[in-house]
């Protein structure tokens, strides 16, 4: 199942020139703005030169699509869950999945009462 998206040349070559002015912004480098004035230049004169641009463009994004994502999952695991994790393991005595299986059975009697107004709010 292929979901495409719809082209729009215009709309990208600008969103990338913009995007280079944001970091000509930040990181004052004349290179960028150069490349920016470029890009914003071939959007206005050629559509076939935008075409070409929103081609690699969007296949940079398949790629970077591919990569970011395990990345930014791995640095989440190991940055926040891992320790986390770690940290209930060493003080938390508890073993609330029952993986230590002491008894016969893992069913839990329950022998709690109740009444109408339990129902009537349940969330």
């Amino acid at each position: 199942m292929s979901n495409k998206m719809k082209s729009n040349p215009p709309l990208t070559i600008l969103t990338i020139t913009i995007g280079f002015l944001v970091l000509y912004y930040f990181f004052e480098k004349d290179v960028l703005l150069y490349i920016s004035m470029t890009i914003g230049l071939i959007g206005v004169f050629s559509t076939y030169l935008s075409k070409k641009i929103e081609y690699l463009w969007f296949g940079l994004a398949r790629i970077l699509s591919y990569i970011i994502p395990n990345v930014i999952l791995t640095i989440i695991f190991y940055i926040l869950l891992f320790p986390i994790a770690l940290l209930s393991k060493l003080f938390n005595n508890k073993d609330h999945l029952n993986l230590k299986n002491n008894k016969n059975s893992l069913f839990i009697d329950n022998n709690k009462e109740f009444d109408k107004s339990y129902f009537e709010k349940m969330w």
